[in-house]
């Protein structure tokens, strides 16, 4: 019986319905794989497809194509080695499946079903996919040939080999208990699994739970990039054998695909199954599989060294958020084939770190890919720019050749403005190499005024009585602007909107929530002001280098930014945006107990006195912000459902499209928040 095996994990870039290419990159990075000594590759969940069809996955006539597709893909695959592919698979007359074959040189040996379908989150897949019964297995016609499908392990070579796909490993039932039963060597979790802080320790402890609890190799493989829009997978890989992590991967690539194999020691972890109380009610240890008698692997290599056990690495939420953006903008307009981004920079935090990023991705892309698929990218998207001269520094090519094409930024003032922001903005800009301009909205504004004085003209507008219309049409004025930039010079434009201000609607629709792509609108605005801290001092880690002279990548100019407290710059009067709403940290922890923990205003008022704000602030002041969160919030769904695309970065997401969803009219709580000034007033307060 065969001792050892080299398993590969691939992580692949996906576009929905570019099947052609999306295949093609399976093929390099399985080649690659293979190359490298792999026996058994595994790649994401739907990587033929792409994951994000949405709708789409509903039109037959696209889905029944598909089988043929997975039939030629085998035709490439070497002998004697294996690759697992994952589709939607239609059965004809039938329902839609989550599904992974498994496949050898030109033939598809069988098909594994998904049984369990992710459906909280920003996931619906029973919207369109059927959950397989555990422990079924039929055989089916798939392109032309019968084959097996459903629960199923398959046999080669003696190595038993079975398939978690994403959701079945995260449930407590999950499918690796009976795989254990089945006694499965191999476990194969192809997912598609989006970038959330915090995920990857939950990845780690279910890999490495399950190869310790399953005594099996265990090979985890992700989607990587931002594939149709809002989620970024984050294209994690990890490999475990015998308990221990012996294979961890790099996070958020700009490479098309990557690839992760370790050599595992298959004798260990039958000593664990051996061992093991799972196996003692076996009553048919082989239960449902599939026997290949005239398959092998190719002949093993007894010197190759086992994998030592990998580092696990710490996760710097800092870095894996701005590394979110950057990754995610630079796949938008790749994927879109614009020439690049116009945004309104106000000199202020937001717009400060969507700069930065647009900065860093190309930055990232150029160490990543090198030059000549670097520029074959930008010209892909419109941007022609010539090869860089041999005596200009990598870095300074980026910022004066390559950001004035990719970048327009604008400053657009109002009366009440200052030089602060002007400065920031501009000092910004110019570090970064952005095609940069200013302008004074201050006549358009006045004019709108005028307008609207004519039309009640014993009633004009004043800052005593139309604070919040004096405010929002400045932020309204910036907007045509800088939507004529981006029309004119074919740019995708950035809207500014962040996670804390846009769940309590403290943004201005069709002011800083105006725009294509909101890369921030997943961030909160306590993380993106660390982050743009840890821009100026610490910078982003450069990963694949081989183009530029330095580890990291510093924003000096990010210390203008940092140094200013958040403000809109839109009252006659000093403003601060916390003044307005209250701390972030406290917006955010009440945003967190209420979205993420689904507590009710009684609740999180509860949880806010245990907590440590309670030893900073007024028992009445966490009561006032309660309910000032909920008063804003409940009325406000209408500015959520309109909010440009963003990135899910935190737990939540204020975008009802992705994540959590309130009725746009309803009783704004009322119940609840009578039960919470009941439970106030029990306290003495008012």
């Amino acid at each position: 019986m065969r001792k050892t095996l080299t398993v590969a994990a691939a992580s692949i870039n996906t576009t929905p319905l570019a099947v052609t290419d999306n295949t093609g990159l399976i093929l390099e990075a399985y080649r690659e794989a293979v190359s490298r000594g792999a026996d058994l590759v595994v790649t994401p969940e739907l990587g033929i497809t792409g994951y994000g069809l949405e709708d789409m996955f509903y039109v037959s006539s696209v889905m029944e194509k598909i089988p043929a597709e997975v039939k030629k893909l085998s035709r490439e695959v070497e002998p004697d080695t294996y690759l697992a592919v994952g589709f939607p698979f239609l059965i004809p007359g039938g329902q839609l499946y989550n599904a992974v074959a498994l496949l050898t040189h030109g033939r598809v040996l069988g098909i594994a079903l998904k049984q369990h379908l992710a459906r909280a989150g920003i996931h619906y897949e029973p919207r369109w996919f059927t959950p397989w019964q555990h422990g079924e297995v039929v055989t089916m016609d798939f392109a032309g040939e019968q084959v097996s499908v459903g629960d199923l392990v398959f046999v080669i070579e003696g190595v038993r080999i079975g398939f978690e796909i994403c959701e079945d490993s995260w449930v407590a039932n999950r499918p690796g208990r009976s795989l254990c039963r089945r006694l499965t060597d191999v476990i194969l979790n192809p997912s598609a699994s989006h970038f959330a802080i915090g995920k990857q320790r939950e990845r780690v402890t279910f890999v490495t739970d399950g190869s310790r609890a399953f005594g099996a190799v265990y090979v985890y493989t992700n989607l990587l990039g931002c594939e149709s829009g809002r989620a970024v997978y984050d294209g994690d890989m990890l490999i475990a054998s015998g308990g221990r992590l012996v294979g961890m991967s790099d996070r958020l690539s700009f490479a098309p695909w990557k690839i992760l194999l370790a050599n595992c020691d298959l004798r260990t972890n039958r000593l664990i199954r051996e061992q093991s109380g799972m196996l003692l009610s076996v009553q048919d240890s082989c239960g449902a599989g599939v026997l290949f008698t005239d398959l092998r692997f190719r002949p093993e290599d007894l010197s190759r060294p086992l994998s030592p056990e990998a580092p696990l690495l710490p996760e710097n939420d800092l870095e894996a958020s701005a590394r979110v953006v950057a990754l995610g903008l630079w796949d938008w307009m790749r994927k879109t084939h614009t020439g690049g981004f116009a945004l309104s920079l106000s000199g202020g935090a937001d717009s400060a770190l969507c700069a930065a990023m647009v900065y860093f991705g190309m930055v990232q892309a150029l160490a990543t890919l090198g030059e000549e698929r670097f520029l074959k990218t930008l010209a892909s998207s419109g941007i022609r720019i010539a090869p860089r001269d041999a005596a200009v520094p990598p870095l300074e090519y980026i910022r004066k050749e390559v950001m004035p094409q990719v970048l327009i930024t604008l400053y657009q003032g109002s009366d009440y403005s200052g030089d602060v922001t002007f400065n920031a903005a501009r000092g910004l800009a110019e570090e970064i190499g952005a095609w940069h301009h200013s302008w004074s909205i201050s006549a358009l504004v006045k004019e709108y005024i005028r307008l609207s004085d004519s039309l009640t003209p014993d009633n004009p507008l004043s800052w005593e009585k139309d604070d919040l219309a004096l405010q929002n049409i400045q932020a309204r004025v910036r907007s045509p602007g800088i939507w004529l930039l981006a029309n004119r010079f074919n740019k995708l434009l950035i809207a500014t909107s962040n996670l804390s201000e846009a769940s309590v609607g403290y943004c201005t629709m069709d002011g800083d929530t105006s725009g294509v792509i909101s890369p921030i609108g997943g961030i909160s605005k306590s993380r993106i002001l660390k982050i743009n801290r840890y821009l100026m001092e610490q910078g982003m880690p450069l990963q694949d280098n081989t183009v530029f002279d330095f580890a990291r990548l510093t924003i000096p100019a990010m210390a203008a930014i940092v140094a200013q407290a958040p403000t809109a710059e839109l009252r006659p009067v000093e403003q601060t945006d916390e003044k307005d709403l209250m701390p972030y940290p406290l917006l955010d922890e009440i945003r967190r107990l209420s979205q993420v923990n689904h507590l009710a205003p009684a609740e999180v008022f509860q949880e806010l006195l245990r907590s440590d704000f309670a030893a900073k602030m007024t028992r009445q002041n966490l009561l006032d912000a309660v309910r000032r969160y909920y008063r804003l919030y409940t009325r406000n769904q209408w500015k959520r459902e309109r909010l440009a695309t963003g990135f899910h970065v935190e737990g939540d997401s204020a975008d009802s499209r992705a994540y959590r969803r309130f009725p746009v009219l309803s009783s704004a709580l009322s119940e609840e928040l009578r039960e919470l000034n009941e439970y106030a007033a029990s306290l003495g307060l008012s």
